[in-house]
């Protein structure tokens, strides 16, 4: 049935190529182009499995958070990265540690 439809269209649009270019027949050429696009076979969208998006997520954030303690790092040289993963544990627990807040807060800075 579409295939006929289709069929339909196109002659009709060749039928159109010959008219003058005025106003009404270049309305009806892009009225059929668009029902002919209507028509035509919809492409496959690409679908992501699920484990490869919780994948990418967690990659991302890792890489946050990779960043976050490198940062920090490079205000302390001293410290070693176990060492401030452990810092930032205590802090996030709310207790006291021995990195300033301020380079917690702003390590770049």
């Amino acid at each position: 049935m579409a295939n006929f439809e289709k069929e339909k269209i196109l002659e009709q649009l060749e039928s159109l190529k010959n008219l003058p270019q005025v106003k009404e027949v270049k309305a009806l050429k892009q009225r059929l182009e668009k029902e002919l696009e209507r028509l035509a076979p919809k492409k496959e969208i690409a679908v992501i499995p699920k484990t490869k998006i919780i994948n990418i997520k967690r990659s991302s954030k890792l890489s946050r958070y990779w960043r976050y303690i490198r940062l920090v790092r490079d205000n302390f040289p001293n410290l070693k990265v176990k060492q401030i993963r452990r810092q930032l544990k205590k802090r996030k627990q709310g207790e006291k540690s021995d990195i300033p807040d301020a380079v917690w807060q702003n390590p770049s800075g």
